[in-house]
């Protein structure tokens, strides 16, 4: 029995088998079927209808949810299935799913797919109005003579900017990457742990505005090597350690080594930064 048969307009593709026939035949047709068919445009909008409540479920355009409709359909799984319905929902539901993660989340749609990411939930620094200094477990510092709060390591973001900017440096893309800088450490925990994301993620260069040679010499001036984690050296533990040590910017500014190692780093400097 076509079940079809008394249903009106877009309705009718809520029969599965209805559906399968059409899904079929726009199979059949190769790519041209969804362009020339009378009944692909009319299916189309009924999905976006269909599936609007869950795109705004999502923060997403309910466009979205037709272009994940439209994808799913075109899947053998949905041409040939037993239920097409069922695997058009599941497909739509996890690819609307993967795609608010993929934003919140700040990575591709196949790393969110994956799940490797679960429970992240990063933010760009700045966005929040308390900063995450002020409750990030990463920056309590505690015991010792001379150690400055975090809060006033935070503070310091744009006086750092100007600080390489005395030597040289742009100062609005300087302060844009202290601020990063700041921002990647808070979430990593660690100055190794940073450093080496800082170093390998490429976006957080861009973002700096800052030539690759030099985002990796401020890197190394701000949070140090891995010599200096070591312990290995007194001198270049990185900017940032040595002003939680109680060091202060007028110390840092005085600092010849310093000066010269933040020259060598500088943009369009002729020589890469000393190590």
């Amino acid at each position: 029995m076509n079940t079809a048969a008394g249903l009106d307009g877009d309705a009718r593709f809520l029969d599965d088998a209805y559906l399968r026939r059409v899904l079929l035949r726009l199979y059949a047709k190769g790519g041209d079927g969804w362009r020339v068919d009378p009944e692909a445009e009319a299916l189309i909008r009924l999905c976006v209808e269909r599936f609007t409540p869950l795109c705004r479920k999502h923060g997403l355009d309910p466009a979205d949810g037709g272009a994940a409709a439209f994808e799913a359909m075109r899947t053998p799984a949905a041409v040939f299935g037993d239920d097409p319905w069922a695997v058009i929902v599941h497909a739509v539901a996890t690819t609307l799913a993967a795609w608010r993660f993929a934003q919140d989340a700040l990575c591709s749609e196949q790393t969110a797919r994956r799940g490797g990411l679960s429970g992240c939930c990063p933010y760009r620094y700045g966005d929040q109005a308390d900063g995450v200094f002020d409750h990030h477990p990463a920056f309590v510092t505690s015991g010792g003579p001379g150690l400055d709060s975090a809060r006033t390591i935070a503070g310091r973001a744009a006086a750092l900017g100007r600080l390489f900017a005395a030597h040289g440096w742009p100062l609005d893309a300087t302060t844009t990457a202290v601020d990063v800088v700041l921002g990647r450490l808070a979430e990593a925990g660690s100055r190794p742990a940073a450093y080496e994301q800082l170093r390998r993620e490429r976006r957080w260069c861009a973002v700096s505005g800052l030539p690759a040679r030099s985002w990796t010499g401020l890197l190394r001036l701000l949070l140090g090597s891995p010599a200096d984690w070591a312990g290995v050296a007194e001198r270049g533990r990185g900017v940032l350690l040595r002003l939680a040590l109680g060091e202060t910017l007028a110390d840092l500014a005085a600092d010849e080594v310093l000066g010269r190692r933040i020259r060598q780093a500088c943009p369009g400097a002729g020589r890469g930064p000393a190590r």
